[in-house]
């Protein structure tokens, strides 16, 4: 699961212990096994019934999965009670939580986000829980009139599929709207304070067990006539009396346990009712002060633990936690006893919980001692880390203050402003945060203005007023340079500064302040600070061309989320980093990369990445030149951004768009897309997009022949991008300008817009090759040029090299490309078992090759990795021909008719060597082999590489160009049966570690027959069969081997293989 901003206490998350005096009770427990076709399940009953108790039996018991939450007074925030609700479940399915968490950790409304957050957990329980599981929530009372958290459980109800059986303890019925639909639905059971009640018999029977007596009839009858069956004064008792009767379990309690305590017991007890559990250093830190001397706190856990004095011990006795009705009762004691007590408690109990981190429990805590001022104190104290970790938990708490305590603390103004700012009301937040820096400048408050004014440069930065925002950021540096205790201060407004000056341009100063806070919020060791600054960090390094630099910092921040299980913000970087290798063109790594934070987006339910990744996706195809691809993929991310509303998605597509029609020459899809973002840059001028537009726009000017027109629009992008520091984007201006200076027969300025090409970048870059590549049939006559020609011919030979791999990346992307569907290739070679050569759709057949000789001179052509001269080739394939006129004659038509067949392209003739043409648009099965395991070596992942595995061997229809036996076939023959037999071998065995049996037996069906003495498949066989149960397959599969090894190789199966057999047959 991923981490939860809200800390989870254990305690309330595992099933409890039972507790030796409580009685089981199975006609109880029946029942409820029997509501297994209900969805919710309902406990109600007053105090003292045995509903806890009986749970924990059903939860030690259930022959089903058990989610166990126990709930407290502070659960009653929504956030609190979904943090809880979620680490339940997680606790039970530990992958829920993955997509959910995250999501509740950034819910920014419970009244907008709560839909889709409830989806996106019933979704995670739907794919991880496969059978009947039960979810407890014990004490449900506490949260009764609480009516969003009701809104949450019955909306969650209706949500979660029917193996999800909900169980509700609770002293009243709950406030559920859909529970009289449920019950005509028969989805309803339960049981109420009648069905809970003890009967004679178990009354009878917990006397027994707990006094070691028999009660007679009478006296058992006779309890549950004056107690009704209400069981907890027995429980309770240590007497072997019945001298219980009626409900008086506090009159009982007093007179009968805490009045026969030694007095020192008694103060420990009364004193330490107040908090939900404690341990011997929370006794030191609250209740020390009331003491002289130190006390030995341990020794008094002990002795009220050895007493069973209604106390349970948790995590291994080092907390304990009272009895809920004891505990009340010490509570009245402690109000009646020793009133003067509680507020130096409850103050201590503060103390602790903040020095923790602990923002809930002190709130709830401080809450009890009625003083809005040390409430609102606190809240001032938890804003700043609940501003990213609970921002509506912190919201309601602000609004549950009195207006006139808010308006007399500008912290609480500033905090509420930024509460606005995150939640996207700017102006709202503008103002309250003026307010509150004019308050403390009034004040001469330097620490509270420090705060308030990197809060308002926050809001300002998000309203892109960069300058505004410096002004505040700057002041607030003054103030806070040396000051020790706001260096975590001085580190954000360090953070702020940076990003403001990289929107305004100034990249270089930019990475200066993001990576002076991120040291600095390493040193502080603020590990959700730094996690932050990484990105951004990595972001501007990114947009100013530190390739490597930001790879490693988005790498860095990667293994921090996968360790977190932070999936939205591991899909925004993922996305990120696989941007960063499509711009040094690692296309593989890009699409894997893109390929992961897509899925990472799609089980976050983070549409907005989503939609970002798949426009990632048809970049990359549309650099690749996979036109059909991009196109595909620009269309699902447009789906994505217009479903969700994102309009800078939205935006950036019209542009990828025009892109791509100008790549196609589609001059008129090109203009319409461009018109359309004219009118948007009209009403939103936004500087980078504007550059990416006059870029784009002077590229159609000049497929249109305007070549002047286009030099004012390409002139206008080269400025832009040069003012905010964007060099890739600078640079593909300049190659544009070059060739429109040469289309005006202008070689001048061509070759001074190529001197700021090389100066702008200290060696050709992979972007430049691209836009190098894209324009080249106009930039050609540079190369001859006797100033320029050199170090244009080295950009242009990168250039030529890169369209030259673009081939080979489509084939592997088409290979393991996930979410959008490649074409297929035109040409398609199968020489696993019967060779075949189908070209656009079309086998070439026997009268094509002409003769057997002309196909097997393509499949050698295949073969071989290196050119070859016609001699090499005639020795190989024609070693009986010495006359070489015959073998240049025959050499001769065979290319000839080859070319026919196949395509005239088919084999390349450099320097007196051929060899086949690798950059055609073709599918061979061979090499789809042989990468698909060799990307099982790069993956750890148990289904992935069975995945790899399974494909590869699925290619494999029979031997290597079965028909031929040349001594070159039966080289590859021999090196790819070997490859296939252990491919065969792995994957039984992952087939086996994973418990697919069947698939398992499968494969070793395969294996056995490629190599049927192989005792490795055999082991994997043989335990297979054993572990589906089928004892008489192994016994016979034994013998078989055994015989086989004797008959045929005077063999006897090794020692470990039968000491194997004799554990499977055991």
């Amino acid at each position: 699961m991923a981490k939860s901003s809200i800390p989870i206490s254990k305690t309330k998350i595992i099933v409890p212990n039972r507790r030796r005096e409580l009685l089981a009770r199975p006609r109880l427990l029946e029942k409820i096994n029997g509501f297994l076709e209900n969805k919710l399940i309902l406990l109600s009953a007053s105090a003292g019934y045995g509903k806890t108790s009986l749970l924990i039996d059903l939860a030690q018991q259930a022959k089903v999965p058990v989610c166990w939450l126990a709930l407290d007074p502070l659960d009653r925030d929504p956030q609190r009670f979904m943090a809880y609700l979620i680490a339940s479940l997680a606790e039970r399915f530990p992958k829920v939580g993955e997509a959910s968490q995250p999501l509740l950790n950034n819910l920014k409304s419970m009244e907008s986000d709560a839909e889709t957050l409830l989806v996106t957990l019933t979704n995670e329980l739907y794919d991880q829980a496969e059978g009947d599981y039960f979810v407890i929530i014990d004490d449900f009372h506490l949260l009764d009139d609480v009516t969003v958290i009701a809104s949450l459980v019955n909306r969650f109800l209706q949500l979660v599929d029917e193996n999800c059986h909900l169980i509700i303890s609770s002293r009243t019925l709950p406030e559920l709207d859909d529970v009289t639909l449920m019950v005509a639905r028969e989805q309803v059971k339960g049981l109420n304070h009648t069905d809970l009640a003890f009967q004679p018999r178990e009354v009878q029977a917990l006397y027994i067990q707990n006094h070691h007596k028999y009660l007679p009839d009478d006296k058992a009858n006779e309890f549950v006539e004056k107690s009704g069956g209400w069981i907890t004064g027995m429980v309770l008792s240590n007497s072997t009396e019945v001298q219980f009767s009626g409900k008086d379990a506090f009159g009982y309690l007093g007179k009968q346990v805490l009045d026969q305590q030694p007095r020192h017991v008694r103060e420990f007890l009364i004193r330490t009712c107040l908090p939900e559990e404690f341990n011997a250093e929370f006794c030191e830190i609250v209740l020390g002060p009331f003491y002289g001397a130190p006390q030995n706190w341990l020794n008094l856990m002990g002795f009220i633990l050895d007493k069973n004095l209604f106390v349970l011990p948790l995590e291994d006795g080092r907390w304990l936690r009272y009895h809920p009705l004891f505990r009340e009762f010490l509570q009245t004691r402690l109000r009646e006893d020793y009133p003067e007590d509680i507020p130096p408690i409850l103050q201590r109990m503060v103390t602790a919980h903040e020095a923790e981190g602990e923002w809930e429990k002190a709130y709830y805590t401080c809450k009890q001692l009625n003083d809005p001022n040390a409430l609102a104190e606190l809240i001032e104290r938890a804003g700043t880390p609940m501003l990213q970790t609970a921002l509506i938990t912190l919201e309601g708490w602000i609004n549950s203050l009195p207006p006139a305590v808010i308006r007399s603390k500008p912290g609480l103004i500033s905090l509420r402003g930024m509460v606005s700012a995150v939640k996207g009301n700017l102006p709202e937040a503008g103002a309250l945060l003026d307010f509150a820096v004019e308050t403390y400048q009034k004040e001469e408050n330097q620490a509270g203005l420090a705060l308030a004014l990197v809060r308002r440069a926050h809001a300002l930065r998000l309203l892109a007023r960069y300058n505004d925002s410096n002004k505040d950021v700057n002041e607030a540096l003054k103030l806070a340079e040396t000051d020790m205790s706001m260096q975590a201060l001085y580190a954000e407004a360090l953070r702020t500064r940076g990003l403001n000056t990289f929107r305004l341009g100034n990249s270089r100063n930019a990475v200066e302040d993001l990576e002076r806070s991120l040291h600095l919020f390493r040193e502080l060791k603020e590990t959700s600070s730094v996690l932050v600054l990484l990105l951004e960090t990595a972001m501007v390094h990114a947009a100013t061309g530190n390739i490597e630099v930001a790879k490693n910092l988005y790498q860095e921040s990667l293994v921090r989320l996968r360790r977190e299980k932070n999936l939205h913000v591991q899909a925004e970087t993922l996305n990120n980093l696989a941007v960063l290798y499509l711009q040094v063109g690692d296309y593989e790594f890009a699409s894997d990369t893109f390929e992961e934070g897509l899925e990472c987006a799609r089980y976050g339910r983070h549409s907005q990445v989503e939609a970002l990744i798949l426009a990632g996706l048809g970049d990359l195809y549309t650099e690749i030149e996979e036109f059909d691809a991009a196109e595909r993929a620009y269309e699902q991310s447009g789906n994505m951004a217009s479903y969700g509303s994102i309009v800078f998605i939205a935006n950036y597509l019209i542009l990828a768009r025009a892109n791509l029609a100008l790549l196609k020459k589609d001059t008129k899809a090109a203009s319409d897309l461009l018109k359309q973002f004219r009118k948007i840059l009209k009403i939103n001028p936004m500087s980078y997009e504007r550059g990416l537009w006059a870029l784009l726009e002077g590229r159609y000017d000049f497929y249109m022949g305007d070549y002047k027109k286009a030099l004012v629009q390409l002139n206008d992008s080269k400025s832009r991008f040069l003012q905010s520091g964007r060099v890739v984007e600078y640079c593909w201006s300049l190659v544009w300008l070059m060739a429109t200076y040469l289309q005006l027969e202008d070689r001048k300025n061509a070759k001074l817009e190529f001197q700021n090409l090389m100066e702008a970048t200290s060696k050709p870059d992979h972007a430049i090759a691209v836009v190098v590549h894209q324009a080249y049939a106009w930039l050609r006559p540079l190369q001859s040029d006797p100033e320029i020609g050199r170090p244009f011919g080295g950009l242009f030979d990168k250039s030529r090299q890169l369209s030259a791999r673009f081939p080979s990346v489509r084939r592997i992307l088409r290979r393991f490309a996930q979410t959008i569907q490649m074409p297929t290739a035109n040409i398609k070679i199968k020489a696993f078992g019967r060779a075949e050569v189908v070209v656009s759709g079309r086998a070439v057949n026997v009268s094509d090759w002409r003769t057997q000789s002309v196909r097997d001179m393509f499949f050698y052509f295949l073969y071989n990795q290196e050119p070859v001269t016609k001699e090499q080739v005639a020795e190989i394939l024609w070693p009986d021909m010495d006359d070489p006129d015959a073998i240049r004659t025959k050499f001769k038509y065979g290319i000839y008719w080859l070319r026919r067949a196949v395509g005239r392209n088919t084999i390349v003739f450099e320097d007196e060597y051929y060899r086949f043409n690798r950059e055609m648009d073709y599918e061979y099965d061979v090499e789809a082999f042989d990468s698909y395991l060799n990307k099982v070596y790069q993956t750890q992942d148990l289904i992935e590489r069975i995945g790899l595995y399974r494909k590869a061997v699925e290619l494999v229809e029979g031997p290597y160009l079965a028909d031929l036996d040349a001594d070159w076939v039966l080289i590859e023959r021999e090196r790819l049966g070997r490859i296939y037999r252990s491919a065969l071998d792995e994957l039984a065995q992952l087939y086996l570690d994973t418990n697919q049996f069947q698939e398992c037996l499968a494969v070793c069906k395969k294996a056995v027959e490629q190599d049927r003495y192989s005792e490795t498949i055999y082991q994997i066989e043989l335990r297979a069969y054993a572990a589906v149960g089928d004892r008489a397959a192994v016994v016979h599969r034994y013998h078989e081997y055994k015989t086989l090894l004797m008959e045929e190789l005077g063999l006897a199966p090794s020692e470990d293989f039968d000491k194997m057999y004799k554990e499977l047959t055991l």
